[in-house]
């Protein structure tokens, strides 16, 4: 299980994808072709198999193309049959509820444990 790492940019999170089963996300989703930037995490996931996978989600800004990459992702990754459970842990910046409602409607719509938890927002 080859780890991957893409580094974030201005407009495009950081991402780990752990062997571990650990998978991070974190900075500002952004991109015009999100479809693309995302492609290869699919792919990751769909070569593996964890008893148990956690997903730390740190996005302190999603366009709306990105959101529906992140939710795809999710959904993925909750249907996959290597994949036996999955704990996300979803990070907000404390004046951000629409990042809080999202992560809420996700959960409400997957039988998958959320952990929320804010953090302040960064001073630009």
């Amino acid at each position: 299980m080859r780890p991957i790492v893409i580094e974030g940019t201005k407009y495009s999170p950081r991402i780990e994808l752990n062997g571990d089963g650990q998978m991070s996300f974190e900075g500002r989703s952004l991109m015009e072709d999100p479809n693309t930037f995302y492609k290869p995490v699919f792919q990751w996931v769909r070569q593996q198999s964890f008893d148990m996978l956690n997903l730390e989600m740190k996005l302190e800004y999603l366009n709306t193309s990105s959101t529906k990459q992140i939710f795809s992702l999710i959904t993925e990754i909750y249907e996959h049959t290597g994949i036996k459970n999955m704990h996300i842990d979803w990070f907000y910046e404390e004046d951000d509820e629409d990042s809080l409602e999202l992560g809420k409607e996700i959960e409400s719509l997957m039988d998958i444990p959320f952990d929320f938890y804010k953090f302040p927002e960064e001073a630009a």
